[in-house]
């Protein structure tokens, strides 16, 4: 037979020299992917915090409800439930108990989920997906934009080691 017709394929050896290379190259890059997992985790969770913080200071400025002086015009709930952490952006006191997921009465103007194993700190309150919170936090704001009280004015998202936090002031 002409030499231009044989076939010619890989051999065992160089099949799995091949392979073990390529498992240790994944092997190397495990690390990498879940820091930047990590990483985008905690960005999304910054987003959903901010972007809540965001939607009841201008709902507090429009004041749907009336409110006059220091009274909530709005605020941001964040609770605990069925081992899930939420956000609730409501009309009127976040405090109040119509200011959750089953919101029947139009108060509830925006809800958010974290994502699974973010730890979130407000202020002192500390919550993380999985864990029973003993009561919800609220962050009511007036009617001008301020925060009727100034306990919640920080935050810290973690996940997973101190390379990937994020913390910093409310704006």
């Amino acid at each position: 037979m002409n030499a231009f017709f044989r076939q010619r394929a890989f051999t065992l050896v160089e099949l799995m020299v091949t392979l073990t290379i390529t498992s240790f190259a994944l092997l190397a890059s495990a690390p990498y992917l879940s820091d930047w997992t990590y990483g985008r985790q905690i960005k999304d969770a910054q987003s959903k915090l901010l972007r809540a913080y965001g939607l009841a200071k201008s709902l507090a400025v429009r004041n749907p409800w009336g409110a006059q002086g220091n009274s909530p015009a709005a605020g941001v709930k964040v609770e605990t439930v069925s081992d899930e952490l939420f956000l609730y952006v409501c009309k009127g006191n976040p405090a109040n108990s119509a200011c959750d997921g089953a919101d029947t009465t139009g108060v509830l103007v925006w809800k958010a989920d974290f994502p699974a194993a973010i730890v979130l700190k407000l202020g002192t309150n500390i919550w993380a997906a999985g864990t029973a919170a003993t009561t919800a936090t609220t962050l009511a704001i007036n009617n001008r934009g301020f925060p009727t009280s100034g306990k919640l004015n920080t935050y810290k998202l973690s996940r997973g080691g101190d390379a990937n936090d994020v913390f910093g002031p409310l704006p």
